[in-house]
């Protein structure tokens, strides 16, 4: 078969919402869901001009004419702007076109309707008269406008389902989108139904991709699958296809899927009157949200799981005598942390070899919280161990770990003798006494806070204290 030759005549029009200059070319590069919303609006902007009004929604960029958004579907997609009505002296102008009346007629070849579409007709109007929940059933019954004053529309079949007002109009061969949007505006206006229904489904067909990208990815089709289905259930049946978002290996993508769909599985939503059976958006926000879930729940597992390496490769480093190759597997576990979401710039001090390094804040507190010793002497004793670490500072004073290490004696409770525990005791009454002296001798380093709490989650109440840091609060005894 020929290829379909692109028909984009004018290069460049204006978007009347945002005064941005839109390329012919940019129109293919939309999603489906994009383009369609677009065409429907620019049609709307032309309804609304046939009937004495301004809107517009596209024009020209070099004769300012307004245009509206058309497309082919054949093997392959063409989208193109096209001028509403003659603009002669546009270099941009299509050229004399056939009317939509004219158009219409070769479509059907001069007859106003073809036997499929009547069969069609009465196919439905037989079923809707069988189903106890369906009354007042008629075919191609004028309804006249009783909000849109003067307006008229002819139906294929209407009825009333459940007492609700509803019509199907049947599209087996092209309808003029314009149609749609007018018919689809006047029964929206006048509270009534509408069931747009497709002899089958073909996505190369502009009117079937416009309906299923307009109404939350459905299309209600009525083809020898409906047919039997109708006749197995005994209730009016159609194919109902929906394009499905499915999670796969490379996140969401979406397919299309038919199922059986009677009357009673359809939705019948007052804010738009257009029935549907399946909510697109709705099944995609829960899956969404489900994948963020389980992502979210995969770092945090990683994450808890990365803390539990951190403090296993430190013990590794210590029990080596800080061997380099036991320190590069240290680091490169921060460096596995540093890519999770709960990783923030203050967690470098895990990084930090004033922390984690030779006689260090991190070797005092895992002895203390194994009841041995760990980055010291093996022949030491956990008393030995935090008596070297209390006598150990910083930048901030000689001192500067010993509340915590105080904090951590308490939390875990090593085994010690009497008299280690007693010394302990009175080394903490001391830090009271100086700190209730306004002295800064034991005043406390923070800067290992955060990690700290992070792999001991026994200390983080004691962390959030002002102990040490604001004098003037009331203590007790950090050591008892």
């Amino acid at each position: 078969m020929k290829a379909i030759q692109n028909q984009q005549t004018v290069k460049l029009a204006i978007d009347c919402a945002t005064g941005e200059i839109v390329a012919a070319e940019a129109l293919l590069a939309l999603s489906e869901i994009e383009f369609t919303s677009m065409r429907r609006e620019a049609m709307a902007a032309r309804l609304d001009r046939r009937r004495g009004g301004s809107a517009m929604r596209f024009k020209c960029a070099i004769c300012e004419h307004p245009l509206y958004l058309s497309r082919h579907i054949q093997g392959h997609q063409n989208r193109w702007f096209t001028h509403d009505g003659k603009s002669e002296n546009c270099p941009w102008y299509e050229g004399a076109r056939l009317t939509p009346d004219q158009t219409k007629a070769l479509i059907y070849r001069g007859q106003q309707e073809g036997l499929e579409h009547r069969e069609a007709k009465q196919f439905l109007a037989t079923w809707l008269s069988r189903d106890p929940l369906v009354s007042g059933v008629n075919q191609e019954k004028t309804t006249f406008g009783e909000v849109l004053k003067g307006e008229w529309r002819r139906p294929d079949v209407k009825c009333l389902y459940r007492g609700m007002p509803l019509v199907f109009e049947i599209q087996l061969s092209y309808t003029f989108l314009s149609d749609v949007i007018a018919r689809d505006e006047f029964y929206r206006h006048e509270g009534i139904f509408i069931v747009w229904v497709f002899a089958k489904f073909d996505l190369r067909r502009a009117a079937v991709t416009d309906e299923a990208f307009f109404n939350r990815r459905n299309l209600f089709v009525l083809d020898a699958a409906a047919k039997q289905s109708t006749a197995e259930r005994n209730a009016l049946t159609f194919s109902g296809y929906r394009q499905t978002p499915v999670v796969g290996r490379e996140g969401i993508h979406d397919v299309w899927e038919a199922h059986p769909i009677s009357l009673n599985k359809v939705a019948f939503p007052r804010e738009t009157m257009r029935p549907y059976f399946f909510d697109y958006e709705a099944e995609r926000q829960r899956l969404e949200t489900a994948r963020a879930d389980a992502w979210l729940k995969e770092q945090q597992d990683a994450w808890t799981q990365g803390i539990r390496d951190y403090l296993e490769a430190a013990l590794r480093y210590y029990e080596s005598d800080y061997a380099d190759k036991e320190k590069e597997a240290l680091l490169h576990v921060v460096t596995g942390l540093s890519e999770n979401t709960s990783w923030h710039p203050r967690l470098e001090k895990l990084r930090d070899a004033r922390f984690f390094g030779y006689h260090c804040v991190l070797p005092v507190l895992l002895s203390i919280q194994q009841g041995r010793s760990l980055g010291y002497s093996k022949q030491f004793s956990v008393y030995q161990v935090m008596e070297a670490g209390l006598r150990s500072g910083s930048r901030i004073g000689q001192h500067a770990f010993a509340i915590l290490y105080l904090w951590a004696y308490k939390t875990y409770r090593p085994t010690m003798s009497l008299k280690h525990r007693t010394w302990l005791s009175d080394y903490g009454h001391r830090i009271k006494r100086s700190l209730d002296a306004g002295e800064d001798t034991y005043r406390r380093d923070t800067a290992y806070d955060e990690v700290a709490g992070l792999l001991f989650p026994e200390l983080q109440g004691s962390l959030t204290s002002s102990f040490g840091i604001d004098r003037q609060i009331e203590i007790q005894d950090e050591a008892d």
